[in-house]
């Protein structure tokens, strides 16, 4: 579904209407009219060119001509606080978290053996601080992060996937895989399934050079699936846990 119905340039703060129809980004490169759509709450994203810099402005935009549909539909969705769509796989739907997702994700850590091996959610007023600091932040700052997986067809949540920047990353240019299924749905193959596009976007749409994951050295299920996956044994963390790397080719 695209929400983005129509860009609209404005380089002069006289030429700024009153008011937009819903679905309309407002592209200029004039740090006026940044700050009045700001405050209208009207999305919008400047663009920098010879003699233009130094914008102050959540989406800024270089060699605008160049830039396609699919990055202003993701623009847009960030200014109205939708969540992006990332990618697909032959049973998965895998996109951003919104905090209208927290309930479905509570539900989904209460299931039996979730949290085995892996941390609880925090009590849910916590949580839910913890998810808004983690959409406005975290997914503005990197484009990427944990991500959820739905049924393609039944739309309900699976688990969760993605690659983070954390403290753990020990090189340029790493993220740390992480993911959790259901145990509803654990052997049949959907962990592998969304890993592997996980790990596919990490190489060739965020550049990155490597992957580290950690899991239990007792959670013989995910050391499989990383071993199958392409990681290695490389040692392991002060808390005990088994480190993996894999090289991106």
């Amino acid at each position: 579904m695209n929400y983005l119905k129509n860009i609209v340039r404005v380089t002069e703060y006289v030429a700024l209407q009153p008011d937009y129809p819903q679905g309309t980004l407002v592209l200029t490169d004039s740090q006026a009219v940044v700050d009045e759509c700001v405050n209208r709450h009207q999305p919008v994203a400047a663009f920098e060119h010879d003699g233009i810099t130094d914008l102050k402005c959540d989406n800024i935009l270089i060699d605008v001509d160049e830039v396609d549909d699919y990055v202003f539909e993701r623009i847009y969705r960030r200014c109205i606080g939708v969540p992006w769509d990332i990618a697909e796989t032959a049973r998965t739907t895998i996109r951003e978290l919104s905090i209208d997702d927290l309930d479905d994700l509570v539900e989904l850590y209460k299931l039996p053996g979730m949290t085995d091996y892996m941390e609880p959610l925090f009590e849910y007023e916590k949580e839910r601080q913890y998810e808004q600091d983690y959409i406005e932040y975290i997914y503005k700052l990197y484009g990427f992060g944990m991500w959820l997986i739905h049924d393609k067809t039944t739309g309900k949540l699976l688990g969760r996937a993605g690659i983070e920047v954390r403290e753990t990353c020990d090189r340029e240019n790493q993220a740390e895989l992480g993911f959790c299924i259901a145990s509803t749905h654990w052997r049949q193959g959907l962990a592998y399934e969304v890993c592997q596009k996980v790990i596919q976007l990490a190489e060739d749409e965020y550049g990155l050079e490597s992957l580290i994951a950690r899991c239990d050295p007792n959670n013989k299920a995910s050391r499989k699936l990383l071993e199958k996956l392409g990681f290695e044994l490389i040692g392991h963390e002060a808390d005990g846990d088994c480190r993996y790397l894999r090289e991106c080719f």
